[in-house]
């Protein structure tokens, strides 16, 4: 849905862009139905611009019908035409599907139209500028665009001109170009507005259906932007409806949750101010009572001066001398007066601590009760929070499980990518989230997408339980392929055998089906184990007595076999922990710079499952492929030598003719190259479309090994939209069962 929004901004056409096409429409509309009145059932040839990239072919011209919009004759015409079709030349891809009119096939053509690989920009402009300018503007832009690997907006049209030709045209950066049978990438002419129309938003199939999501969601008013939508949903409205419901349902649960972020700030704030209030209010306080202190010792200090003047006093009057007064009044008047001041002072200083203190017990109280609605805010606001994210989680789990099907459907390599834990301080991965990993590369940062990513933590029952689904369907009769792909030293191995304290992948495996073969009771099961290497191109039976037996490959029809291969029947698990010992001792290992115990060869381990129900008379045959690959080699930091050099060309020729397996499917090519080498050519049917295929991505975090860790990544990104198609169920009935029937 992302992609399809992208790709038709609305946001890059103007007003005076939406005029120009109303009067243009309006302009088409009468000259296309004067034609058609004059020229009844004529032909329009219909030119599909394909931009031919690495991995799509270029799709040649198809007629279409056209004329009026009147059912019949275009349903009449379309006979005559595939019939003057059939006496004619057959077209060079037979396999092409056959395009017809808009009113017959009831869905509008589409246009295939590969952004990576085009080399001209779509101009929209006044029509003045320089063709050859815009398709270098175009290239520069689809360059960057690649370089950044972003997503490139593109708006497609269809234009009817009054010639009776439909041109594809698409809008990208504000330009708009058709394409043109000789020349390729045109600007469109500004003239052409007045010569035609626009096809698609004339057409009553798509009116409908954009009507209807409008209708649905009112707050959708760009056409072009539902019509992309539509067109992304193969013009399925309900889909469209859904998922622009769900994407506005996350968005306000997003918002509401940035709103309690906000309110709860501002509650923090607000205790923050109150703290700061209550420290001032406490040193004010200890002031005052400093204050206090300090007069009553000035109160006691003229007591004492009081008490000293008395006591001076003469009790006896000195005969010689004339009377004086005992007491000086005026003195006596100035200590009593400073005695009332300093007592005012002290009910003043009293009354203001006492305010004080009940100002600050009500600044407390306020100050409690505020604490306690933030504490209940912000509990509310947890389990708000927990709402939100299990509704978030929910609606993630409910997206991740349909998309799972649809890989499931379409039958597409399910690609894991495991990193290995890295020794040193300096990292060149990053793992975002658990489909998402980052590479670190010269200062950049390069975002890609699996369908699950495991981190250095990752322990060995986590990265099989993702596996789990896919194996246990080999009980049922189908045929599963588990590929374990990575440079040398990046821990392919130990994901798929693992040491015997905690197994890989291989072991769990086959104790996995034992577990479900013992639960069945009403079913009979027979396992049968193979163990095989291909050691420099050549074929080593692991579990044969003499494992350097030559053995050759064997086809019949899809079916590949290996003539006097060692098959050992397994019941039990000391039965397995047996028969992986005796197949590690037989393989090649040697060790390199980059790898002290490095695999030297490819291993296959095929487990056989055949399952006889005695009721039913159904008998279930599947296959189990575990491919352990040696990894890729840069001969240059392994620095190998001698023997070691021989087996590092044969293990990177096979990894290459792999990927030319991968390349050739991705773009549906006729030919496979399977027999390019024998690893190929034993997987031939794990990936000919007849099996459920895994594939592990084990890449090394060490920023000296990022030049490798990054074509891992890469490579694997790739073959995820490899689409083997709908596995198929090997089952067949007795004719016993059939009689009782």
């Amino acid at each position: 849905m992302g992609s399809g929004a992208s790709a038709s901004d609305p946001k890059r056409d103007t007003t005076e862009e939406t005029v120009t096409r109303e009067q243009m429409r309006e302009d088409a509309a009468q000259s296309t139905s004067h034609q058609g009145d004059r020229d009844g059932g004529e032909r329009i040839v219909r030119r599909d611009s394909v931009i031919q990239s690495e991995n799509h072919p270029v799709v040649e011209d198809k007629p279409i019908e056209s004329g009026e919009t009147n059912t019949e004759e275009t349903e009449e015409d379309l006979k005559q035409d595939q019939k003057s079709q059939s006496q004619g030349p057959v077209p060079d891809d037979a396999s092409r599907d056959e395009i017809c009119s808009p009113e017959v096939s009831g869905k509008p053509p589409s246009v295939v139209v590969d952004v990576d690989s085009s080399e001209a920009s779509i101009s929209e402009k006044e029509g003045n500028e320089d063709p050859e300018e815009i398709r270098n503007s175009f290239k520069t832009t689809s360059n960057e665009s690649t370089i950044d690997n972003e997503e490139v907006p593109l708006a497609f049209e269809s234009f009817l001109h009054r010639n009776g030709i439909l041109y594809s045209c698409f809008c990208q950066h504000g330009h708009r170009m058709y394409v043109d049978e000789s020349k390729g990438l045109v600007p469109f002419p500004m003239e052409w507005y007045d010569e035609g129309r626009f096809w698609e938003m004339n057409i009553d199939f798509v009116t409908q259906r954009v009507k209807k999501v409008m209708e649905t969601l009112p707050g959708l008013v760009d056409q072009k932007e539902i019509i992309a939508a539509l067109r992304q949903c193969n013009y399925d409205p309900d889909e469209v409806m859904s998922h622009l419901e769900k994407d506005r349902m996350i968005e306000d649960l997003k918002q509401k949750l940035h709103t309690k972020e906000n309110e709860l700030e501002k509650l923090f704030q607000r205790n923050h101010y109150l703290e700061q209030d209550s420290r001032y209010l406490a040193d004010v306080v200890q002031h005052l009572n400093q204050r206090v202190a300090e007069l009553e010792a000035d109160k006691q200090e003229a007591r004492e001066k009081i008490r000293a003047l008395l006591n001076r006093r003469s009790t006896k009057a000195p005969a010689k001398l004339p009377p004086k007064p005992s007491v000086d009044h005026e003195h006596l008047r100035q200590v009593s007066r400073l005695t009332h001041e300093l007592n005012v002072s002290t009910k003043q200083l009293g009354s203001t601590v006492r305010h004080a203190l009940v100002d600050l017990q009500n600044h407390f109280q306020q100050l409690r009760e505020l604490v306690e609605k933030m504490t209940e805010a912000e509990q509310h606001r947890v389990l708000e929070q927990e709402e939100v994210r299990s509704l978030y989680m929910k609606e993630a789990l409910e997206r991740k499980t349909l998309y799972n099907k649809l890989l499931e459907l379409q039958g597409n390599i399910r690609v894991f990518c495991r990193c290995r834990g890295n020794t040193s301080s300096n990292s060149c991965l990053e793992v975002s989230s658990e489909q998402e990993i980052v590479v670190i590369q010269k200062g950049g940062k390069k975002k890609l997408n699996f369908d699950r990513v495991y981190s250095p933590n990752s322990t060995q029952e986590q990265v099989f339980e993702g596996t789990v689904p896919i194996i246990t369907s080999c009980v049922d009769g189908y045929n599963v392929c588990i590929l374990a792909y990575g440079q040398t030293g990046s821990g392919k191995t130990y994901t798929m055998m693992g040491p015997k304290n905690n197994p890989g992948v291989n072991i769990r495996s086959i104790r996995e089906l034992l577990s479900i073969c013992k639960n069945r009771e009403n079913v009979t099961y027979t396992l049968k184990v193979s163990m095989l290497e291909i050691y420099n191109d050549s074929l080593n039976d692991l579990l044969a007595n003499n494992p350097n037996n030559h053995l050759d490959i064997r086809t019949q029809g899809k079916s590949v076999t290996v003539p006097g291969l060692t098959q050992v029947e397994v019941k039990t698990e000391d039965d397995i922990l047996h028969i992986m010992d005796m197949g590690e001792k037989n393989r090649k290992i040697a060790s390199t710079k980059m790898n002290i115990e490095s695999s030297r060869s490819h291993l296959i381990l095929t487990l056989t499952v055949v399952g006889a129900d005695g009721l039913s008379g159904v008998t279930s045959h599947g296959t189990l492929t575990l491919c352990d690959l040696a990894g890729s080699e840069r001969i240059s930091k392994t620095e190998a030598k001698g023997q070691r050099l021989v087996e590092a060309a044969a293990i990177n020729k096979s990894l290459t003719a792999l990927g030319q397996v991968f390349s050739a499917l991705k773009c549906n090519a006729i030919h496979v190259p399977f027999r390019n080498s024998k690893l190929t050519h034993l997987l031939q049917p794990c990936l000919c479309g007849d099996a459920k295929a895994c594939v592990f991505v084990n890449v090394s975090p060490d920023a000296r090994n990022v030049v490798e860790t990054l074509s891992t990544l890469q490579f694997g990104s790739s073959i995820r939209q490899v689409a083997l198609g709908k596995a198929t169920q090997h089952v067949t009935s007795t004719p016993t069962t059939k009689q009782d029937k």
